[in-house]
């Protein structure tokens, strides 16, 4: 994928013509229309993304980020904005340029169209490997994916055609390989979900272990049951490696769902992305749903896919709190006791323990890093 800038973006567009009044439509093979973006045109389109995306930072509103940005991603920084919002703080615009190191344009005989960016972000020190997508011939270029890579990470090459394009692969395109990319993208779901990971057919690598070690130091503690599913989008953007294998982007959505025992409360530490979503913790039950962009690598052969970059985020959370308890019967209705009055009896306050501790949180133990990156 690390190759010099590519210049156009070719789309061949069939146009369909009429013989007669009453004929039907047939393809035409002697017209063909060129969609290009020329080297200057993805420039441009950048640089309009990079303005759009800080005029809405300033703002705090993913508004007019709604007209640069799509799908996950684009529910993946709204709640970075709601966040923002609910905390009271500001987000810092980007005063810098990714610094583009290649541009993939594969060819493709239908809509959408779409072309990948591979860049280093020099805040945050990694690459980013985004996905520019257009539906239609009016609309715009949105950017629908963007994992983030270590730096240290060494990225498949890329085969490509004869005209020095990059070769997209379809979804569910399985040659050379032990499975189509489609299949790829569940069977890692099913490797991260918590009643589904035992023998997926996928590579325990770097993203897997984080996300389990953290789920089971969850599952440790007292009165803390917590599960965790994992389902993928439909698979778009492939391009195939050198290898005969194929690059995935592949968009999972991820739900946490807690349920706590009385007595006991499930908190995240002030300003961190939960506790934006969830001020009061969790007592009794509560959800929190993300988004993550995996980028897979699927070789070619026998290989299995494993990540080698990922981006995600909060993107929604609600708790339930625990009803009250019956009142106790006592051998009749309360109007057999003229006087008495009936009441719930409060539980009783559980002494400190480690899980329980109203000065220790949850991420205090559990260490988690940040969601994002």
């Amino acid at each position: 994928m690390r190759r010099p800038l590519v210049g156009a973006l070719t789309a061949l567009v069939v146009v369909a013509g009429m013989s007669g009044c009453t004929s039907l439509p047939r393809p035409r093979s002697d017209v063909q229309l060129e969609q290009s973006a020329k080297e200057a045109e993805v420039d441009a389109i950048l640089e309009h993304y990079r303005d759009v995306r800080n005029a809405s930072i300033s703002l705090l509103d993913p508004k007019p980020l709604s007209t640069v940005e799509g799908g996950a991603m684009l529910a993946i920084d709204t709640g970075s904005f709601e966040v923002s919002q609910r905390l009271s703080r500001t987000q810092g615009e980007e005063g810098r340029r990714l610094q583009v190191r290649s541009i993939e344009t594969p060819s493709l005989s239908r809509y959408p169209l779409w072309f990948t960016v591979l860049a280093y972000d020099p805040a945050a020190r990694v690459d980013v490997a985004q996905v520019f997508e257009r539906t239609t011939p009016v609309d715009p270029w949105m950017l629908v994916a963007g994992p983030q890579i270590l730096p240290t990470t060494t990225l498949p090459g890329l085969r490509h055609d004869g005209n020095g394009k990059a070769i997209a692969v379809g979804a569910s395109n399985g040659k050379g390989m032990t499975m189509s990319p489609q299949t790829a993208a569940t069977a890692y779901a099913k490797a991260l979900s918590s009643v589904s990971a035992k023998n997926a057919p996928v590579a325990r690598d770097d993203f897997i272990s984080k996300m389990r070690s953290s789920f089971d130091q969850v599952n440790r503690l007292e009165g803390v049951t917590m599960t965790q599913s994992w389902a993928p989008e439909h698979v778009t953007h492939v391009l195939r490696t050198d290898d005969g294998g194929a690059l995935i982007w592949v968009t999972l959505l991820r739900l946490d769902t807690y349920t706590v025992d009385p007595g006991i409360k499930v908190s995240w530490p002030t300003g961190s992305p939960q506790q934006a979503f969830l001020a009061e913790g969790i007592s009794g039950s509560g959800k929190l749903r993300y988004y993550h962009q995996v980028l897979l690598y699927l070789p070619g052969g026998r290989g299995e896919p494993r990540a080698v970059g990922q981006y995600g985020g909060v993107i929604s959370g609600e708790s339930q709190p625990l009803e009250p308890p019956p009142i106790p019967s006592i051998g009749g209705p309360a109007d057999s006791f003229p006087g008495v009055t009936l009441t719930p009896t409060p539980l009783p306050a559980p002494a400190p323990t480690a899980s329980a501790s109203p000065g220790t949180t949850l991420r205090d133990r559990l260490k988690t890093p940040d969601t994002k990156g």
